[in-house]
């Protein structure tokens, strides 16, 4: 008889609004998972995500379900950049679970992931919004430690985005890496760039934070397009706005969600910039 796979607990976290303050009201740990819940001095919910490790080490498996209650406004973002190490074979794995309720505002905002040489990783999103909802994501993405020369020497890569609303996809993006099979360094890859960033801003086209958004990511789209910074920004439906970024260097990327962050400090947004708190 075959063995049953045990099904990994997930790390939770659960933010509800109480006398107009975003709090959070559930929160479970499991490692190596470890959440850090500043205070804000706003009345914004803040989480910052770390783990006890430093990264992914083989065979690690991380799940966070996170739930955004009803005229909610939080952030989660990491304390640094998420690191991948080498593995003998075994995948490391990250699903991230989130449910963002009626007229929930959600910024979910990571450092890079790196993958060191050897890395296996596998990451899925699985993501319900619901109407009046807003969701601006952040999957971001590096080669390894380039600047000790290391880039594209990891195993595989492959992440999964799924966006859905009243039960209809809206955002369904897959994307993998496999550097042993696939000549990354083609031009009709990824040529000389070794870091990339998606950002997916969700909510009705019409919502007042939306258009901010938005706004402030065709501003990012107005650099002069070269072969050192790749830019591309775009409405796919009404509900869905989406960035997308690559580079040869990681802090032309890092100068991108500088100016993201800056307009988080927006009375309707966050009401304050994650990135200055942070550093």
């Amino acid at each position: 008889m075959a063995k049953k796979t045990e099904k990994k607990e997930a790390s939770l976290l659960t933010f509800e609004l109480h006398e107009k303050e975003t709090i959070l009201t559930e929160q479970l740990s499991i490692k190596p998972l470890k959440i850090v819940n500043p205070k804000s001095q706003k009345n914004t919910g803040v989480c910052m995500i770390t783990s006890y490790g430093g990264g992914f080490v083989e065979g690690d498996e991380v799940r966070l379900n996170v739930k955004c209650k009803k005229n909610t406004t939080s952030i989660v973002s990491s304390q640094a950049n998420t690191r991948v190490y080498e593995s003998t074979g075994m995948l490391c794995k990250q699903s991230l679970s989130m449910d963002i309720e009626s007229n929930a505002f959600h910024v979910f905002f990571n450092d890079p992931l790196v993958m060191h040489k050897g890395g296996n990783f596998l990451q899925s999103s699985d993501i319900t919004v619901h109407d009046d909802s807003v969701l601006l994501f952040v999957d971001w993405f590096s080669a390894g430690r380039t600047a000790n020369g290391e880039s594209f020497d990891f195993k595989n890569y492959e992440t999964t985005t799924k966006i859905v609303k009243n039960g209809h996809p809206i955002i369904w993006d897959n994307f993998g890496l496999n550097p042993e099979r696939m000549d990354v360094y083609s031009p009709g890859m990824l040529g000389d760039h070794i870091s990339f960033l998606n950002l997916f801003l969700i909510g009705n086209e019409h919502s007042e934070k939306v258009q901010l958004l938005q706004e402030a990511l065709e501003k990012s789209n107005t650099s002069d397009l070269s072969e050192q910074l790749q830019i591309n920004t775009s409405r796919i439906n009404p509900d869905a706005f989406i960035g997308r970024y690559s580079a040869v260097d990681i802090l032309s990327l890092k100068k991108i969600m500088n100016d993201i962050s800056a307009s988080l400090e927006h009375p309707s947004l966050l009401n304050y910039n994650p990135l200055i708190r942070k550093y």
